[in-house]
């Protein structure tokens, strides 16, 4: 009977089970300690060498001093090119009941360094020379209107598409005078002589057109030209003198600024096949 009791206390399921276990986990969690691993840094100063420095080293210290480095770097730099030298352990050894100090100095050579900089700065700012700026070399008015005269055409062409005109014809007018049917045939002539186009013909239009032109030699592709320097002295509609609106040939005017004179030629505004 004294078995059945017994065996009555102890846990019957899995949780009651994990939570008798967790109870005594937790009363032996306060005599525990925690281990924290090494840094990195601490590891490698582990490994660390004592070496004697035979010249001075910037960030490092002065010849003579005493300090830790990491092996590679003694082996590989410092002892081949003399900057510094081993000690043996029993002078370590006695250097460490001295009480020498075996640490490297950060600091050393960094104000003897900037100051260098500052010196060499101050060098390259006496030593400057005076650098001549560019001149660009304009052509004169006179020159670019000779330039303008030779390499621009006597024709400028452009093509654009015409606008269709309906013909409408008129019947009859019984009764009308001989007056009025000539001035309604001249009005008709005059409306057909001239056809609009789908756009126009600008001053721009012409500039680029010369421009291209004057761009096979080099120098009269100096010639500083713009669409201000144009103008039609013929065909163009509402005084309006930079473009024209329908097919036929004007004439307009080119010149520079400060030349004297300007230079005529012909643009013929032909029908777009």
């Amino acid at each position: 009977m004294a078995s059945v009791a017994r065996s009555s206390l102890l846990p019957q399921c899995a949780s009651c089970m994990r939570r008798v276990t967790r109870r005594g986990w937790d009363a032996w969690r306060p005599f525990q300690q925690q281990i924290r691993s090494k840094s990195k840094a601490a590891k490698e100063a582990e490994h660390n060498i004592v070496v004697k420095l035979l010249q001075d080293v910037p960030r490092f210290g002065r010849a003579g001093s005493y300090i830790p480095t990491p092996p590679a770097l003694m082996r590989n730099r410092w002892f081949p090119f003399r900057i510094a030298d081993y000690v043996p352990a029993a002078q370590l050894k006695q250097l460490k009941a001295e009480g020498v100090t075996m640490a490297r100095d950060v600091e050393f050579g960094i104000q003897r360094t900037l100051a260098e900089v500052e010196e060499e700065e101050e060098e390259i700012v006496q030593s400057t020379h005076y650098v001549r700026p560019v001149e660009i070399d304009f052509l004169s008015p006179a020159r670019s209107m000779e330039l303008l005269t030779t390499f621009i055409p006597p024709t400028i062409d452009f093509a654009r598409q015409p606008i269709e005109q309906n013909k409408v014809e008129g019947r009859p007018q019984l009764g009308a005078s001989d007056a009025a049917d000539i001035l309604t045939a001249a009005a008709t002539s005059t409306k057909s002589s001239s056809t609009g186009i789908y756009g126009s013909v600008s001053t721009a239009d012409v500039a680029a057109t010369i421009k291209a032109a004057l761009a096979h030699n080099d120098e009269a592709a100096r010639v500083l030209l713009s669409e201000h320097d144009i103008r039609f002295t013929e065909g163009h509609a509402d005084g309006d003198s930079s473009r024209i609106k329908q097919l036929g040939t004007f004439n307009v005017e080119i010149k520079v600024p400060g030349a004297e004179e300007p230079i005529t030629r012909t643009v013929r505004v032909r029908a777009k096949a």
